[in-house]
This record gives structure tokens, sequence and C-alpha cells, in this order.
């Protein structure tokens, strides 16, 4: 969910292309048009307790920007980011080369990727790329995040979020009503981005969001900021 970074996809047979989008991405990311800039402030203060040593999965890292802010300062100890795309990982290495700990960058496809991973984190976070699977596939991932997450531990997510009662296709209404918002975005630009959207995106509710960690293992589930349009809400689940 960083900068310069395309949204985390799904194997598609448009993933290539949404992969390449830097530009889309770029203008999305510096215009604020997903609220990246709350979202990552609600991350830093819900870190402000973690303590000295703590380990951080960054999962669909992106190029680590919003991520390296948001740690700067904190008793980190280790930081492991994964994303799909090598392009975002390079450009992750110069921008998490500045904290005061050890960095590993991995790539591949994170719900994959987390099927072997063993080592346990203090603070698992994930934005913008969960909702891309559908529910037994969030499940699958939450329950390998349950698996890693040490007790005492955090989840943190920030993904599309419907509205009690709210279908899908309630929620795709109220994201295409969002385009006078996009404004730097050319038709072209929307058009691509919103075809992403209508394909890949699977928003749960809130109670949905919390079903999903209560089968996967976690415990209390707190929302900590929900977007201005009410579509993107960013929740912890404790262990």
């Amino acid at each position: 969910m960083n900068a310069a970074t395309r949204i985390q996809v799904a194997v598609s047979p448009s993933a290539g292309l949404f992969q390449d989008m830097w530009g889309i991405y770029r203008k999305i990311v510096d215009n604020n048009y997903l609220n990246h800039r709350e979202a990552y402030s609600a991350l830093r203060q819900r870190l402000q307790d973690q303590r000295p040593g703590f380990t951080f999965l960054d999962i669909a890292c992106g190029d680590a920007s919003f991520s390296a802010a948001a740690l700067a300062g904190l008793p980190l100890g280790r930081y492991v980011g994964i994303d799909l795309s090598q392009p975002a990982l390079d450009a992750a290495a110069a921008n998490v080369a500045g904290l005061p700990c050890t960095t590993e960058l991995r790539h591949g496809d994170f719900s994959e990727w987390l099927t072997a991973f063993e080592e346990p984190v203090d603070v698992a976070w994930i934005g913008l790329s969960l909702h891309h699977l559908p529910f037994d596939k969030k499940l699958d991932v939450m329950h390998h995040l349950r698996r890693l997450v040490v007790p005492s531990g955090t989840l943190m997510i920030y993904e599309n979020t419907r509205r009690k009662l709210e279908s899908r296709a309630g929620w795709m209404k109220r994201w295409g009503r969002q385009r006078n918002h996009f404004s730097k975005l050319s038709g072209g630009e929307w058009l691509l981005v919103s075809t992403h959207v209508q394909c890949m995106d699977y928003p749960e509710t809130a109670s949905g969001w919390r079903d999903l960690g209560h089968r996967a293992g976690f415990g209390q589930m707190r929302e900590h900021y929900r977007s201005p349009a009410n579509l993107f809400r960013l929740f912890s689940f404790q262990t």
C-alpha cells in the first residue's frame, strides 16, 4: 500500500498490467486519494507502545516508504517486507535502509509465501491487499498470520470495508461516486483503476472482518481509523 506501488492483485490476466502502473498509483498516493497518510498515522500511533526490539512484518509492502516513515524513531529490532513486485522491492531497499534494525525483503505472492514463513513476529501489517481475496482465502491468510504473531502481538489491517448490511454492489456504487475526488486522474486512468476495483475487490463488513479474526484465532478487534468516505477502515486484532 506504499508510495509508488501498484495495488497488490491476485493472479489474473490483468496482473502484469497493474504491476506496471507506477505512474497512476503515484498519483493516487501523492494526492492521498486512498487516505494513506491518515492510515499510516494511525498505524504509527498504535506502534508507540511496542517493546524494544519488536519485529514488524510488512505484507504487500510495496516500496515501503510509508512503513519506513511510520517506523522511524521506534525501537524496532527487525523489519521483514514481502511483495510481488521486484521493482517495488528495489525501491523499498533504499527506503528501509535508514531503519535502525535488521531489514529483509522477500519477493513473492504473500498468500503463498506466508504458508512457508515460520519466524515469529510482534506486529503484522497488511494494507489494501487482503480484500483482493475471497472470504475463504482471506481466512487462510489470517490463519497463517495468527500462527506467526506472538502472544500479546498484533495484526493490523487497512482494508476496503462495507457498511453494515451493505452488499458488494452497494460498496461499488459508493466507490464509483468517488470519481470527482480523483481529480488528477485522466478518464482513462480512472477507468483502469475502477476496472481493477470492480473485478478484484471483495470488501467485508466490519462484522465480517471480526468473524475472520475470530475464526483465525485472534481475540479482540478494534477500529482505529475510518476514511472520510467510509470506504476503508483500519482494524487491529490481538492475539
